[in-house]
């Protein structure tokens, strides 16, 4: 698959039946700030884009106004992706600067990310910017107690956004919000009347995974050690050490993480410093069993050296998680 100078960022937009990410996204595309955005959903029924047509391009592609693009997945996701790459290329279709994947809404999104994850030639192209999850003011408590999808999705976005307030009370929307944030301390949340949000507040912010490069990596670790309370069994901790650890225990550890706990780890990301490579810390980042390659920061200016590992998981074994770090890492 042939490259750009520079990978184009994909937001992916997860949220439960009915929580109104549709809306948003169709509010998105004709801000100004969103144009030449390809947007890719399962089917064309799932998102209300009539109004937005301008024209058929292709089987499975249709063009939007001020230049942006929708998509419907051709067999799976990596191929529908490197059809609108060659195409992009060819001229076939109009030039786009970024992708939003709006996901069904009892999708899980870790086949997703795994899948960009992990294809070496999509890697080359694209990159995860953003995980977002649009819940629902009305009914999102009620969703959160019935259904784990709805709770999965909450654990792995980097962004919530709290649909629909203009018709709750704010005391219900408070309510919803303080349980969002025991389920996933490290999130924004935004909340969000009649689809109207700054697409500039969610997009474009490398939050999913930071450039190594980034001074922002301190608000992509941010988690609350007090917020450790289960809701719908997902849970999270933090581990802050500041002395360096052992490369190859800290190797071990990971692994040794993700074997035992399975499917209970939903996603790790840390900062670590090493006994053998000086002020060089490493960020690590995980979704269940699948690690992103270690990215060295050369040019780290922070002078807390404290080693800095956040785990997201449902049920997660805590002691079992600090006994293997005490054993493996120090």
């Amino acid at each position: 698959m042939t490259s750009r100078a520079d990978p184009t960022p994909i937001g992916l937009l997860t949220g439960f039946l009915g929580s109104g990410k549709t809306t948003i996204l169709s509010r998105a595309l004709i801000h100004p700030t969103f144009s030449k955005t390809a947007v890719i959903v399962n089917e064309f029924g799932e998102i209300s884009i009539d109004h937005l047509v301008v024209a058929d391009l292709a089987e499975n592609i249709v063009e939007l106004r001020d230049g942006c693009l929708c998509c419907s997945i051709r067999g799976d996701l990596a191929l529908t992706l490197r059809d609108i790459h060659f195409k992009r290329i060819m001229e076939e279709i109009p030039p786009f600067d970024r992708v939003v994947i709006e996901t069904s809404g009892l999708a899980d999104p870790i086949p997703i990310i795994h899948t960009l994850m992990t294809n070496q030639p999509l890697q080359q192209v694209f990159f995860l910017d953003v995980v977002l999850c649009v819940v629902d003011a009305e009914h999102g408590l009620s969703s959160l107690d019935a259904y784990d999808e709805a709770s999965k999705q909450i654990a792995l976005a980097d962004v919530l956004l709290i649909s629909k307030v203009d018709i709750v009370q704010h005391s219900q929307c408070a309510e919803l919000a303080s349980k969002l944030r025991h389920l996933n301390s490290g999130a924004e949340i935004l909340e969000v009347a009649l689809g109207e949000v700054d697409p500039s507040r969610l997009f474009g912010r490398s939050l999913f995974q930071p450039n190594p490069n980034d001074a922002r990596i301190s608000a992509w670790l941010s988690m609350n050690d007090d917020l450790n309370s289960h809701v719908s069994g997902y849970n999270s901790h933090v581990i802050q050490h500041s002395t360096p650890l052992s490369l190859a225990g800290t190797t071990v550890f990971l692994n040794r993480i993700v074997n035992e706990l399975s499917d209970n780890i939903l996603r790790i990301k840390g900062l670590a410093f090493f006994r053998d490579k000086g002020d060089r810390p490493a960020l690590l980042h995980a979704v269940q069993n699948k690690f992103y390659p270690v990215e060295w920061l050369d040019d780290f200016s922070n002078t807390n050296n404290t080693s800095r590992l956040v785990f997201i998981g449902r049920d997660l074994d805590i002691p079992r998680i600090d006994e293997l770090f005490e054993l493996l890492c120090i």
